[in-house]
């Protein structure tokens, strides 16, 4: 409360107080009153309000009277951006461009928002314009997958509105639908619409979402430990464990403390379980439980490593069915990037040593993924998230500091260690065959490219292997001379590996070899 007996306040100044004191409490009172119910409603789903809005029984608040009087005078901040129009209205996309853009957004990334795969061009483009920073997100990633020059010229220009639009929408409450939306687009594809790793922080952005989420009345249902689900629910509890899929994600990558508990996490698994899914919802709540026992057992600073591929194997087995389905290949390539993680992890020890046999499971696992996204390539691949391009570079880093680090122990144990480099080369070729050169791919393999150079420098295709490779990726490669391009990491801040999942990229700090005889799984 503000102070009303001072020296030099006279009667006038404080029953001026006095009023300011009354209005405050009556605002607060009011406020509360409405938070109660806006927590408190569970049928219809509140709309958002504008910050500025007036309420039909209260004048507009104070702080936003000055602030709007302040700009009817022509004070503003030099940083300061007016709303305006969304990115059609403003001429930043043409109408014919955006129907375009949206119709390959939706066919290609539309089930991770929960948009209708019957739902009409026109009846769509009318639900997403509502909201102008969902439009200009959906236009952002489609135009990555056009042609280059669109994407030169339209892209950074939608990244800035992006973030400001996201910026400006963080001091709404309670959230649109299509502010978790915008959250889970910006926060799967960061790479690909910054060009750099991490150019939005994806953790916190969705740990932003799920907060509001769980304080949201359109996420009401989640927070319930309920097996059964309303069919009108069922789009916000996808989109909710979509959400929990990106959100756990980076969690792992980056090394940080998540915004969801173990009770949150079993009623997604039992919500996944408990309704008739399909393939790929089912495949998201595998994901959910998996990067939940990698963030448990995995981001702290000991590991019980049998334990921990304990935990491992007994999620195989949980979700055994969905190996033998569709794009099961990305399940399994998140089953090989725990089991490498909890070896990296574990070898952090001081007292680490390394034995042949966890090195030789490391080489396995990381071969297992690049071979894996590699053997799976269809025209959906341009089109995957980012992650799954982070976990196959991240696997294609480990390999290349492994053999660089141990590569006379892998030469005197019989490991082809020209196979490896090999692979890695063939790597780097298949991520620059992949879409546009502002395609995430390309990034990551530029990124991989200058490591391979930097611990391999001594490596020479083979004629088989350049001609393989040349075949191959005949859409980027024309000559022998192009198979290795020169890398100009200056544009990148981190490397992979180092930015996404907290491991220093210094080679010396591997551990020395295990003393012959004592060979053991690595448990500290």
């Amino acid at each position: 409360m503000i102070g009303k007996h001072q020296d030099n306040t006279g009667p006038k100044q404080v029953a001026i107080l006095d009023r300011l004191e009354r209005t405050v409490a009556l605002l607060v009172d009011r406020l509360d009153s409405r938070l109660d119910d806006v927590g408190n409603s569970t049928r219809e789903p509140v709309a958002p309000r504008n910050e500025s809005q007036s309420s039909p029984d209260l004048d507009p608040a104070p702080v936003f009277l000055i602030r709007d009087a302040a700009t009817n005078a022509g004070v503003h901040s030099p940083e300061q951006t007016t709303s305006g129009p969304d990115v059609i209205s403003s001429g930043l996309v043409s109408l014919p461009t955006a129907h375009a853009l949206l119709d390959l957004f939706h066919f290609h990334y539309g089930r991770w928002v929960r948009f209708s795969e019957d739902m009409s061009r026109d009846a769509l483009f009318l639900h997403v314009r509502r909201s102008p920073m969902l439009l200009c997100s959906v236009l952002l990633i489609a135009v990555r997958h056009t042609t280059q020059e669109l994407a030169d010229r339209l892209a950074p220009n939608l990244f800035r509105e992006s973030k400001r639009l996201v910026t400006a929408s963080l001091l709404e409450v309670p959230q649109s639908i299509e502010f978790f939306q915008t959250c889970l687009i910006l926060s799967l594809w960061s790479t690909t619409i910054g060009q750099v790793p991490l150019s939005i922080d994806s953790w916190l952005l969705t740990g932003y979402a799920i907060q509001q989420a769980l304080a949201s009345p359109h996420f009401a249902e989640v927070s319930r430990p309920s097996s059964n689900v309303s069919t009108s629910h069922l789009d916000l509890w996808f989109l909710w464990n979509h959400l929990c899929v990106a959100h756990l994600q980076y969690c792992v990558g980056t090394r940080r403390h998540a915004l969801l508990n173990q009770t949150q996490i079993d009623r997604c698994v039992t919500f996944i379980k408990s309704n008739d899914v399909t393939n790929y919802e089912t495949r998201m709540g595998a994901e959910i439980n998996l990067y939940w026992i990698i963030y448990t057992r995995c981001n702290g600073p000991h590991i019980n490593l049998s334990e921990t591929k304990n935990a491992f194997q007994s999620w195989q087995r949980e979700w055994s069915s969905l190996f033998y389905q569709p794009r099961s290949q990305f399940l399994q390539m998140g089953f090989h990037f725990a089991y490498l993680l909890a070896y990296c992890q574990s070898l952090k020890s001081p007292k680490s040593v390394m034995h042949s046999s966890v090195l030789k499971e490391m080489i396995q696992h990381c071969k297992s993924i690049i071979n894996l996204a590699i053997d799976t390539t269809d025209e959906r691949t341009r089109h995957l998230t980012d992650h799954i391009y982070h976990i196959i570079t991240f696997s294609a880093l480990t390999l290349c500091r492994i053999v660089h680090t141990y590569e006379s122990k892998l030469r005197s144990a019989n490991h082809n260690v020209a196979d490896i480099d090999a692979l890695i080369f063939r790597l780097i070729n298949w991520f620059r065959s992949i879409g546009l050169p502002c395609h995430v791919a390309h990034i990551l393999g530029d990124i991989l490219s200058a490591q391979f150079q930097k611990l391999r420098p001594a490596f020479q295709p083979t004629v088989a292997t350049a001609t393989s490779s040349m075949v191959q990726d005949s859409e980027v490669m024309s000559s022998n001379e192009d198979l290795f391009l020169p890398t100009d990491l200056s544009f990148y801040p981190n490397f992979i590996e180092a930015e996404l999942f907290g491991i220093d990229m210094g080679v010396q700090n591997w551990p020395e070899w295990g003393p012959i005889h004592s060979d053991t799984d690595g448990s500290v």
